[in-house]
């Protein structure tokens, strides 16, 4: 049986994952609305790999077994707004807007009894990894379909049977790598104002390379508990400096808060002046604290 799988939505993510599949001879459409506004000429290179660009919402859904939304987080219930009448009960709907687990849950309770649904996400740019960009996908029918997609050509990991697993991982990983991103933005623009930009990266890729990140990053958890304060007045002192330059300094500042923070007697009292044993036991703790546990 021949598997039609269509994606609403055909920038970064539908166009490079549309093409890959599309080159692999799987049968896909493709449609988005800014054909509306700038013309199916944009898209030609999706024609041109092979994708069927369809001509309205309700010509894209006919006939496809999984549809695959990729437009974007603020849009997720207002896509399947859209998609919703033209959905049949033999249908996948796949949400992978990369959005909050309660817009999920949200997008879910509207779509309803009308077609099968899918939580899922995209983890990385598509413009490097195409139809293999590494994605995750839950809920009861996820494993089934995930496995379909997969053999299609994707690369999607099955988070679970639970609607909402798939999105709570995206963003929960998004505090790190989004946060990860703008420290070395604000890191390296620091550095070139005073010239170290050169000896500042090769000492990051150093400290990250030199043991396992396996190994470092527990650790950072687990001696927090002993050097928050000191850490805390370091960091203050440089987003001081920053601030005296003239640069802009919000994540330095948002460090120095959370480092005093964590250096509040109340949580860091709990370990004794000692590392922590492990990194759950750091995390279980705060989430105490916060009367979340």
């Amino acid at each position: 049986m021949i598997m039609t799988v269509a994606f609403i939505g055909l920038g970064e993510v539908g166009s490079n994952v549309t093409i890959g599949l599309a080159k692999k001879g799987v049968s896909v459409k493709g449609y988005d609305i800014k054909f509306e506004t700038e013309g199916r000429e944009a898209f030609k290179k999706c024609a041109d790999a092979g994708v069927v660009l369809a001509n309205t919402p309700e010509e894209l859904v006919d006939g496809a077994d999984i549809i695959i939304a990729v437009t974007s987080c603020s849009k997720a219930l207002e896509t399947a707004q859209m998609y919703k009448p033209y959905l049949k009960k033999n249908q996948v709907y796949c949400e992978f807007n990369s959005t909050v687990p309660e817009a999920v849950f949200e997008v879910e309770k509207y779509i309803g009894d009308a077609c099968t649904f899918i939580d899922g996400c995209v983890l990385v740019s598509a413009n490097i990894h195409k139809e293999k960009s590494p994605c995750c996908s839950s809920g009861p029918a996820a494993e089934e379909v995930t496995g379909i997609l997969n053999d299609l050509g994707m690369n999607i990991r099955y988070m679970g049977d639970k609607i909402g697993q798939a999105s709570a991982f995206k963003v929960i990983r998004s505090i790190f790598t989004k946060s990860l991103e703008a420290t070395l933005i604000e890191t390296m623009t620091c550095a070139r104002y005073y010239g170290v930009e050169d000896d500042i990266f090769d000492s990051i890729v150093t400290f990250l390379s030199d043991a396992p990140l396996d190994v470092t990053l527990p650790m950072m958890i687990k001696t927090n508990v002993v050097h928050s304060f000191r850490r805390g007045q370091e960091i203050e002192e440089i987003a001081h400096m920053q601030a005296e330059a003239g640069l802009d300094n919000t994540m330095s500042a948002a460090a120095t808060k959370k480092m005093f923070w964590l250096a509040s007697p109340e949580f860091k009292d709990r370990f004794g002046g000692r590392p922590a044993e492990s990194m759950n036991a750091v995390t279980d703790e705060l989430l105490k604290w916060q009367g979340k546990k």
